[in-house]
């Protein structure tokens, strides 16, 4: 097996799991935003919905990133 194989099973196996990750990303993005919503008339609990939303963002971006990073590889190296 030469490294372009093994680079390109890699990158074949984390384009299926990314889509997945993004699926609960966005699922505790949304959750936190409802909750948020939900909380609107408690000051207090606003602050662990801050948290769930802000974090739920930075996994989403994060995860589109990796995956378009992902793909700009496999295309420059024609993997």
């Amino acid at each position: 097996m030469t490294l372009a194989n093994l680079v390109g099973v890699l990158i074949g196996l984390v384009n299926n799991i990314i889509p997945v990750l993004v699926t609960i990303a966005l699922a505790f993005f949304i959750a936190g935003g409802i909750r948020f919503i939900y909380k609107s008339g408690d000051a207090r609990g606003h602050g662990a919905d801050k948290t769930i939303l802000a974090w739920g963002l930075i996994a989403l971006f994060i995860l589109v990133s990796v995956w378009g990073i992902l793909a700009l590889l496999r295309q420059s190296f024609n993997l």
